[in-house]
């Protein structure tokens, strides 16, 4: 088995890993780099992938996020393209309330249902990350156990102590490790503990609540509503979010805006301030125009996305308007990715002979396994 990290070996994002047989070639993730232009993403001359040359025979896409997902609709006819139907859905339903399409029509995969492609036998297996119904992939090929973990972590829903009881020991093991250059002691609030956080505060809080984050973070949303719930509060989806709910197939019991963002409902919906209302980057107006209409005093909006998307200007003026206007603002983000703790007990767990590092910064944090495993550090046709 031949192996090509295409990109996103030592830099995070931009995923693209090849595997490949004499008789067999596939494709794991197809990805954007994150800080490029999302209309105009540069597509790298991959031929038989994003350019003219013989297909391959299987891509296979472990979530959807730019950064793994975002190429996908550049990807030339003949390709077959492998995700999971609940992943699809929400995308799918997020880019339809934008007015976009997804770009591509893939075969649905299925936690624990093996896809058979050639040479290749790929298992996908529900983790947990940022993105819902994320997957790894295990995979089989002539007499070869490989983990891609893809994006993972052990701080959301999904208990990740049960997953690794699932993970067999393997040969090869090809694993992100975005968050290894915050250093050892870094460590993520877990979901659970965002909610217990949020939960003091709404109890210190007499006006309405707010939670600015991305729709298609559902653990984000669920963590919001479980608050909310406890806090005696009513829970308020804008549409956007609505739509991903609904995809995703978790079952939550939601008051919904009008499927036009663009008008706010009458009073009656905000006649008492017992509410937590989602607000996502596509109806920030939403906010805005209620700001304006309702009593909004000792209230709090709960920012549910990394500290960067606080300095966008309209989420910046967003800030500072109900800043002004007697609205606390507290950070309610946790990272999607596993810290070290979590990545080391991964390898304790699968004993792989071969480490390959990407979606990371810091691949060099891996030499403390090369006195079990041989650690590539730059895997370009490597043969294995």
């Amino acid at each position: 088995m031949k192996i090509n990290i295409i990109r996103g070996q030592n830099h995070i994002g931009g995923s693209i890993i090849e595997l490949s047989t004499e008789n067999t070639r596939i494709i794991l993730d197809a990805g954007a780099n994150l800080k490029e232009n999302r209309a105009h993403p540069y597509v790298p001359k991959v031929p038989g992938l994003f350019n003219p040359g013989n297909s391959y025979d299987g891509i296979f896409v472990s979530h959807y996020h730019w950064d793994h997902a975002g190429l996908l609709p550049f990807v030339i006819a003949g390709n077959r393209i492998f995700m999971g139907e609940t992943a699809y859905k929400i995308l799918s339903a997020v880019s339809s309330c934008k007015g976009k399409q997804t770009g591509f029509d893939p075969e649905f995969m299925y936690p624990f249902e093996e896809v058979k492609v050639g040479d290749f036998r790929v298992t996908p297996v529900p983790c947990d990350h940022s993105a819902f119904a994320s997957f790894m992939f295990l995979i089989q090929v002539e007499n070869k156990t490989l983990l891609y973990t893809a994006d993972f972590r052990s701080t959301g829903h999904l208990d990740f102590g049960t997953l690794l009881e699932i993970l067999p020991e393997v040969d090869i093991l090809i694993t992100e490790g975005t968050t290894l250059s915050r250093g050892e002691n870094f460590h993520e609030l877990s979901e659970q503990e965002l909610e217990d956080f949020a939960v003091e505060i709404l109890k210190e809080k007499s006006g309405p609540a707010f939670v600015y984050l991305s729709a298609q973070n559902i653990d984000r949303i669920i963590t919001a509503y479980h608050a909310a719930t406890r806090s005696g509060r009513r829970f308020i989806l804008d549409n956007i979010s609505a739509a991903a709910i609904d995809a995703s197939g978790v079952d939550m019991f939601a008051q919904r805006l009008p499927a036009n963002h663009h008008r706010i409902p009458e009073e009656d919906l905000f006649s008492n301030p017992d509410f937590m209302l989602c607000v996502t980057p596509q109806t920030l107006r939403n906010l805005v125009m209620l700001s304006g209409r309702i009593q909004i005093k000792d209230s709090v909006l709960f920012f549910g996305r990394r500290e960067v998307h606080m300095l966008k200007p309209l989420t910046a003026t967003m800030i500072q308007l109900l800043e002004s206007k007697g609205v606390t603002v507290s950070m309610f983000h946790t990272s999607g990715h596993a810290d070290s703790n979590t990545i080391e007990s991964l390898v304790r767990k699968v004993k792989p002979d071969i480490i390959i590092p990407v979606h990371t910064e810091c691949s060099r944090w891996f030499r403390k396994s090369e006195e079990t495993s041989r650690v590539i550090y730059d895997c370009h046709n490597c043969i294995l």
